[in-house]
């Protein structure tokens, strides 16, 4: 019996460990054709390490969005990508308190891109990852 809880223990502890701190969610899209867009960044209905990402400006263009706390105030940092391919998702990954790794995703080709992203005090960085 003691050697089953021990097994027990050993899978538990295991699967806790392998556990991916990468996450998935849908693109929303906020194409519209006649121009006007919605207010994109809206930290009041976020928390610490949200991210989105929305299609805008009537074609490919991809705007990201991550929150997070700087100086005990949540912050949103927006950072816009340029691309004649539909994606539909995106994964991500925080770095760390600043940095974000994202991709871009399009489900039917399988197709991606992947880019970091920082946001510190009162600017954002991007970089496409090679």
């Amino acid at each position: 019996m003691k050697t089953k809880l021990i097994l027990v223990i050993m899978i538990l502890l295991y699967a806790c460990n392998t556990t991916s701190d990468e996450k998935s969610v849908s693109i929303i899209d906020y194409r519209n054709p006649t121009g006007g867009e919605p207010r994109l960044v809206n930290p009041g209905s976020h928390k610490d390490k949200d991210v989105e990402v929305f299609r805008i400006n009537g074609s490919e263009s991809y705007s990201t969005v991550m929150y997070r706390l700087e100086n005990g105030k949540l912050k949103a940092y927006e950072s816009d990508v340029n691309s004649n391919t539909n994606y539909d998702k995106a994964t991500y990954k925080w770095i760390n308190d600043s940095t974000l790794s994202f991709t871009l995703v399009n489900s039917s080709t399988s197709f991606s891109v992947s880019y970091s992203m920082i946001g510190n005090k009162d600017w954002t960085t991007l970089e496409k990852n090679e």
